[in-house]
């Protein structure tokens, strides 16, 4: 597996190994906790991407049974630690892709009645409001052992999540105030 040829999401796996040896429950964990809001991992691609990443040699895969439980712990290789700086290193490429149902039903949205549409929009509000908790949350268990773009990155998140709750009250305002003319 060439570097060109990662996917995201291993590059996503490369930066969380970079943080030290890891299990793939471990790895999921960290990403749930920390890069989900931008970028999901699930269980689905976790594993076929540390397989991928195990046999281009990015990743090294070691045995730590607990009990009797089975227990791989992955660590980055030399070259993976190279592979992820080449990856840091390149310029961004492509536009911002910014997928969100809700959104979508929203765009669609003028032929249903004002009542449904303010349903869709409470959704969209209670969805950010919980996301900007968490990522609230996510802030204070960083604390200063986080270095200071992730706690950056995770500020971002938070006040993007205000943002998207405000801008669902405004709207609903504004559909409030249509449907009352």
């Amino acid at each position: 597996m060439s570097q060109t040829r990662l996917s995201n999401t291993s590059r996503a796996i490369l930066g969380i190994l970079s943080t030290g040896p890891l299990s793939g429950y471990d790895i999921k964990a960290f990403a749930d906790s920390s890069v989900r809001h931008f970028w999901a991992v699930s269980y689905g691609q976790l594993y076929p991407e540390l397989k991928a990443l195990a046999a281009a040699g990015l990743v090294a895969a070691e045995a730590q049974p607990r009990g009797f439980r089975r227990r791989t712990v992955y660590s980055l290789t030399e070259t993976g630690r190279a592979a992820l700086a080449d990856w840091l290193a390149e310029p961004i490429a492509g536009g911002h892709e910014l997928r969100d149902e809700l959104l979508l039903k929203l765009f669609f949205s003028d032929p249903v009645s004002p009542s449904h549409l303010q349903t869709l929009l409470r959704q969209m509000r209670r969805r950010h409001e919980e996301a900007a908790a968490d990522l609230t949350d996510q802030q204070e268990k960083l604390g200063p052992r986080a270095g200071a773009l992730r706690q950056a990155v995770s500020r971002f998140g938070g006040e993007y999540h205000r943002f998207r709750a405000d801008w669902c009250t405004r709207l609903l305002a504004e559909i409030q105030g249509e449907a009352r003319r």
